[in-house]
């Protein structure tokens, strides 16, 4: 996504009253991956706000607080893992679910990212159904 994407959606959020929604923050660096999972998410009736790399993802968490995370592995500035670690920081009760969705296969990393305790790992690519499904265990 753009910058100018980016304060697009800024701009329509601050028009919108955050209590009682059920916010969702997608992280990926690819603008295809953020679009469809921005709008299967929305479409499922959640409000969701994106992010493309690891700074922007702190800003928007500290921002909206989401209830979920969708988190890539492979971001440009640092790994998932390393988000994870730097939002439990923040977040020291785990209140935000964090679930993976990324393309990683090889088993040492997913270890590494299952030690994290997060919620669930989608494997890419993934159907529709899977994460609906996945958000929708989360909030019950």
């Amino acid at each position: 996504m753009g910058d100018i994407e980016r304060e697009l959606e800024d701009q329509e959020i601050q028009q919108i009253d955050l209590k009682g929604l059920k916010k969702i923050l997608v992280v990926d660096d690819i603008t295809y991956v953020v679009k469809s999972i921005v709008k299967i998410l929305k479409a499922a009736g959640y409000f969701v706000v994106s992010a493309m790399t690891g700074k922007e993802a702190i800003e928007k968490f500290l921002k909206y607080k989401p209830h979920v995370m969708t988190i890539d592995q492979k971001l440009p500035d640092m790994s998932g893992i390393q988000l994870v670690e730097q939002i439990r920081k923040i977040d020291i009760h785990e209140k935000t679910k964090i679930v993976f969705i990324s393309a990683v296969q090889d088993k040492d990393e997913i270890k590494s990212i299952l030690y994290l305790k997060i919620d669930n790992y989608i494997l890419k690519p993934f159907r529709k159904e899977i994460l609906l499904d996945a958000i929708g265990k989360i909030f019950g």
